[in-house]
């Protein structure tokens, strides 16, 4: 599952870079994104939003992560991390559960599914 943990690591650089070609090589065609606050985008808006949008990602920091096969083309990672993003000008920093779904697309890993949530004090 290195291959999945590799393919997190180059999605979480993307966004801290600002590259919109590198973060697109990272997600799948059918990707659902539902932020903390329960905001859902799809592949197109997330895009839009997370590169030169309404969101500036400063710090992502993986707190834990574990992935798992669940088929032999589909993954499950879960995990936290502490983010610190600038959202409509606002700085905002968090630490956030996740549970991410990848998938083998085009020969590659890519993001299928996210969901994260506020992680308890």
């Amino acid at each position: 599952m290195q291959e999945v943990l590799a393919a997190d690591d180059a999605r979480t650089a993307a966004l801290i870079a600002a590259d919109r070609p590198a973060l697109d090589r990272t997600l799948a065609r059918e990707l659902r994104y539902v932020h903390s606050n329960g905001l859902t985008q799809d592949r197109a808006e997330y895009l839009d939003a997370a590169i030169g949008g309404a969101m500036q990602y400063r710090v992502i920091r993986p707190l834990q992560r574990q992935a798992r096969p669940i088929a032999d083309t589909v993954a499950l990672l879960t995990g936290s991390n502490h983010v610190e993003v600038v959202l409509n000008g606002r700085p905002l920093q968090a630490e956030v559960l996740y549970t991410a779904v990848y998938v083998q697309e085009d020969g590659a890993w890519k993001m299928t599914a996210w969901q994260s949530t506020p992680a308890p004090n």
